[in-house]
């Protein structure tokens, strides 16, 4: 009998020994009292039977052995508190686990505010950084309106009858800047004089500003400085937005975008933008309109697709600006004779479709590949007068880049092809008091290049080197080599240097068309050549305490030099205007300094001082440029009530006096003020806020200054010595508006 009972002891443990059990479960981790989440990576384990599993992205886990009855398991994980629990019985187990961090305490929130405007501190280049809170500090209805709280870039209107506006950076032209959406080249040729108001202010997400040549990585366009803007993006930005504006100008306008989810890989975003001006305006009893009457409508649709190693975002927008302007009563679809009117037609179809794709590999982390391509479809149709100019463009560019490591994340390698396919057709038409003239200036550009760009990032330094080639079909071989260099003198102190060349093909109609608003002949040179310019610079950056309080101080200096220019001479002659290559030199200085600061919470003060040395060979003298103020300050205020509910916000701008040309009246005489007057611009915008509402009321040009008389010969539009072009301030005056902005997060 005992040996029976021994036998029975023996096979019993041996039953136990090799019993099976099946342990499965998840864990999560403690976030309050009512909501928990999945737990990755603890460790879950039975202490006897040494063996385990690791919970994955859900939480989950799963043990299937042979453990000898009773086992602990151990529930452990980094952060955490451990726990334990008795396993005892055979078969199939299913527990759900919570584990608790080893601190915790009740909710703590913690608020950091992002700078509205601010250099990039990391960016070996020097680039401004505009948010959207500092977009909206101004009415914002499109882009040449988004600079008004910012001293870089200087807008002022083109002429006096198109209501048109020009940018100038670092004391140049628009066209030496080069204008890019997500760092896809755009506004080229027909997009030069219009293209500005085709991109609605509450479409973009930020903006940055970069002064000098930039990198070769985005073309050879870049001369004096490059503009970035940011679109919002479908997968960060409000289910709904909707913004209504009006003026006393009799400007109203309506913004909507909205976005949504699709899937987890998918997201798409509407824009839809409509403005429209009916009133006439006419302040200075000059009988034109102070601004063009006429209605603009912008829609877009873009998608975008996310996965581990693939992104992809594909958009289409189309936009329409059908205006008029001239003399009071004029319309150009009515008056089929004009009855003796001076009108100013504008029409212009924009179609674009963009897209980028990127490429990452999963044994590689470091290297990936982009391709970002866009096409254009561009009618424009215009009318000064008796003058008239039916352009169409076809435009299509595509740019591809590999990035990798050299080694080691401190050398950074970037390569690429692009091709630019630009079909431009346009036909000038003068019917002019002293001469009748069809201009027809026809070109396709193919210009395919590669390029290539080294970083190098150190301890307290960054340095990038870069250079392309471009074969142009019409101007053969092109070289641009540019280098950014940054050094960190302290930790809140550093430097930039940059230098580099730039290139750019001429158009001289589209280039200088606020030039149709006066009746002068031009003279236009044969072999127009491309324009050619290098870029020198610096700049210095300080973020220091004063008074115990926050404050940057920066300055910078930039010289620009051209090898060949369009230049267009006004001072050969008061009969003629004539456009050709450089015959001298010609070049622009600018010095600015800026200092920010933050004297109480949440009250700053950003004030700057801009000083244009801008000169080139005219009238066979090397002169000041026309329309350059040499003199430039800014200062403005801005207070955040302590609840977040109320913003203030003031600018003043104060212009310096420009050269202005001179024109010969019919009676012989010259005008008298070839200089302009100092100008104080100022502004002011107070919004309130409610959880998803907000409503602003404000005030441009609050000072009332405005040009008496901006039109020579106002009242013989139609004779040789019409000229609306000595424009340098505001027409109108003061002008109040009014808005709000509705958004679902």
């Amino acid at each position: 009998m005992k040996i029976y009972l021994t036998l029975a002891t023996v096979l019993f443990a041996s039953f136990l020994l090799g019993q099976k059990i099946s342990i499965r479960g998840a864990v999560n981790s403690y976030i309050d009292g009512k909501n928990t989440e999945p737990l990755f990576g603890a460790d879950v384990f039975l202490k006897n039977a040494k063996t385990g599993d690791i919970t994955d992205e859900k939480g989950s886990f799963s043990i299937q052995s042979k453990v000898q009855l009773p086992d602990t398991l151990i529930i452990r994980a980094s952060g955490y508190y451990s726990d334990t629990a008795i396993i005892n019985a055979n078969g199939s187990v299913n527990l759900q686990i919570t584990l608790y961090p080893e601190f915790v305490t009740e909710e703590v929130v913690i608020k950091a505010k992002r700078d509205n405007s601010s250099i990039l501190r990391l960016d070996p280049r020097n680039v401004e950084n505009l948010s959207q809170g500092e977009l909206r500090k101004a009415a914002c209805c499109n882009l040449s309106e988004s600079f008004e709280t910012n001293a870089t870039v200087d807008v002022s209107l083109a002429d006096g009858v198109s209501g048109s506006k020009r940018i100038q950076m670092m004391g140049l032209n628009g066209r030496y800047t080069q204008l890019q959406f997500e760092n896809i080249p755009f506004m080229h040729n027909l997009d030069q004089a219009f293209g500005l108001a085709s991109v609605p202010g509450t479409w973009i997400q930020s903006i940055q500003i970069t002064k000098g040549a930039g990198t070769v990585a985005n073309g050879y366009e870049s001369m004096a400085g490059l503009i970035n803007l940011e679109y919002m993006k479908p997968d960060n930005m409000e289910k709904l937005f909707v913004n209504g504006y009006g003026s006393i100008q009799g400007r109203a306008e309506l913004n909507l975008h909205g976005s949504k989810k699709i899937g987890d890989k998918w997201s798409t975003a509407y824009f839809i933008h409509g403005a429209s001006l009916k009133a006439e305006n006419d302040r200075n009893n000059d009988g034109f309109r102070d601004m063009p009457l006429g209605d603009n409508i912008i829609v877009m649709n873009r998608w975008k697709y996310a996965s581990e190693l693939f992104r992809g975002q594909i958009g289409i927008k189309a936009s329409h600006t059908d205006q008029q302007g001239g003399q009071i009563g004029f319309d150009r679809y009515q008056n089929q004779n004009n009855q003796g009117l001076y009108g100013v037609g504008i029409r212009n179809t924009n179609v674009e479709l963009f897209g980028k794709t990127g490429f990452l590999f999963e044994e590689d982390i470091f290297s990936s590949i982009g391709v970002v391509y866009y096409m254009k479809y561009n009618e424009l149709n215009t009318v000064f007068g008796n003058r008239t100019l039916n352009a169409t463009e076809k435009r299509g560019y595509i740019n591809g880049m590999y990035e990798t490591i050299l080694g080691n994340t401190n050398h950074k390698l970037k390569s690429g092809l692009s091709i630019v396919y630009d079909d431009l057709e346009q036909t000038m038409n003068d019917v002019l008091p002293t001469d009748t003239t069809t201009r027809v200036y026809n070109r396709l550009e193919v210009v395919p290049g590669a390029f290539t760009e080294y970083t190098y990032t150190g301890v307290r330094s960054i340095l990038v080197l870069g250079a392309r080639a471009d074969h142009h079909n019409l101007y053969e071989w092109q070289f641009t080599p540019r280098a950014n260099y940054k050094f960190d003198l302290t930790e809140n102190m550093d430097i930039r240097l940059t230098a580099g060349r730039g290139f750019r093909v001429s158009n001289y109609v589209t280039d200088n068309l606020s030039l149709m608003a006066t009746n002068l002949p031009w003279v236009v040179d044969n072999d127009i050549a491309p324009e050619v310019s290098w870029n020198f610079g610096g700049s210095w950056m300080w973020d220091f305490k004063l008074f115990n309080r926050k404050a940057t101080w920066t300055a910078d200096f930039y010289h620009t030099l051209f090898e060949n220019q369009l230049v267009v001479d006004r001072d050969e002659s008061t009969d003629y205007i004539r456009m050709g290559n450089l015959d001298g030199s010609s070049f622009s200085n600018v010095f600015q300094t800026d200092i920010k600061f933050e004297p109480l919470n949440r009250f700053e003060i950003k004030a700057a001082y801009k000083w244009l040395d801008v000169r080139a060979t005219t009238g066979g003298e090397l002169s000041a440029v026309l329309m350059v103020p040499t003199h430039r300050g800014f200062v403005n205020f801005a207070y955040e009530s302590r609840n977040n509910r109320w913003l203030y916000d003031l600018t003043l701008s104060v212009f310096g006096a420009q050269r202005l040309p001179m024109v010969m009246r019919s009676d012989g005489t010259f005008t008298q003020d070839n200089s302009s007057e100092v100008v104080p611009m100022m502004s002011a915008q107070i919004t309130h806020r409610f959880k998803h509402f907000e409503v602003y009321l404000g005030g441009e040009n609050i000072l009332d200054y405005r040009l008496k008389n901006p039109i020579i010969e106002a009242e013989n539009p139609f004779g040789e010595r019409f000229d609306a072009t000595r424009v340098y301030s505001s027409i109108f005056g003061v002008n109040v508006y009014a808005g709000f902005r509705f958004s679902l997060d």
